[in-house]
């Protein structure tokens, strides 16, 4: 596919979400949503882990029916996502192995942008300066061939765990290698501990109890739209308006199964789903971020932190439910 046409096809498809959703909103709500609509709101929606993660089967299969549930969502409601690629999981016992890759050129295919989460997953706060930055050029080299396939050059990079360095030269260090490969960092507003809930599920899906499976897709909804509703205060707080969000999610079964529903509750709350390229020019972004603390955390306390402000600006963040950690054998968040 040419560049203007795949250009022409992204246009058309940005088009057509708008439309559709704007119809899912209208239909749902009606005349009485006319009045009382909620705010317009974007998004841009964030995967890693990929190809795939899943804490009871590693096999093909399992990859491939995960890809095919993530794919059909976002396909489906036209949602220009981006998912962070672990290269390691496009080896097996140290080769390459080309069946894993092609799960990759299926996000392509459809459009979709991938970024680099480097090789290993390597945590940087568990680490040397070297190692981290070794990992991180081999993730780029796992990646950069097959979005060549494509035309694609890579762009963006997650820190894993969103540890970005307890120390300012640390990260700054990392800016200035990305920088010299033409990436940036992908920051996030709506944090979460959806990898509980998706461990919890895969264990039920595993041994096939369909009802408790039922139970934890139903409770990880809620549990997303009550930290959605946290952060959007979060941002009113500490910002006096909506900002411009960046979700991460992650590319497993929990998603893949229950992805199509979360963006339909979302977009009922007024949310627009748009490439990140399009939510990093919110002056949010430019905000100064001096946190190298220990924790992974929302860009949006990384700003309240470096600004000084109460802890009290932090209570009220919804918690996982203590049947869904003791589900997973989680102690706690």
């Amino acid at each position: 596919m040419s560049g203007d046409r795949r250009n022409r096809l992204y246009s058309y498809r940005r088009w057509s979400s708008g439309l559709r959703f704007g119809l899912l909103l209208f239909i749902t709500t009606g005349i009485a949503g006319a009045i009382d609509a909620p705010p317009a709101r974007q998004m841009a929606i964030t995967i890693d882990d990929l190809p795939f993660v899943c804490t009871t089967d590693h096999s093909l299969e399992t990859a491939r029916t995960i890809t095919t549930g993530l794919l059909h969502w976002l396909d489906h409601y036209r949602i220009p996502a981006i998912g962070f690629v672990n290269g390691n999981k496009l080896f097996q016992a140290g080769r390459p192995a080309p069946a894993r890759a092609d799960l990759l050129r299926a996000w392509l295919a459809t459009g979709l942008e991938l970024g680099n989460h480097t090789f290993s997953h390597t945590d940087l706060h568990r680490t040397d300066l070297s190692a981290f930055a070794e990992d991180l050029r081999r993730g780029e080299d796992a990646l950069r061939p097959i979005l060549a396939e494509y035309g694609r050059r890579l762009r963006y990079f997650r820190h894993p765990c969103l540890h970005t360095g307890r120390d300012l030269p640390t990260r700054q260090a990392i800016l200035d290698l990305l920088a010299e490969g033409g990436c940036r960092v992908a920051p996030v507003t709506i944090d979460n501990s959806e990898w509980i809930f998706s461990k919890a599920f895969d264990r039920a899906t595993q041994r096939r109890d369909h009802a408790t499976a039922a139970r934890i897709g139903e409770a990880y909804l809620e549990y997303m739209l009550a930290k959605l509703a946290y952060y959007e205060q979060q941002s009113r707080d500490l910002l006096g308006r909506d900002i411009s969000q960046v979700l991460l999610l992650h590319a497993n079964r929990l998603n893949a199964r229950y992805l199509g529903a979360l963006l339909e509750r979302m977009a009922a709350r007024g949310y627009r789903f748009v490439p990140l390229d399009d939510v990093l020019p919110d002056p949010a972004y430019g905000l100064p971020d001096t946190y190298t603390g220990p924790a992974g955390i929302s860009w949006l306390h990384r700003w309240a932190i470096t600004r000084g402000v109460a802890p009290s600006f932090f209570e009220g963040e919804p918690r996982t439910p203590d049947f869904i950690l003791k589900l997973a054998d989680v102690a706690a968040e």
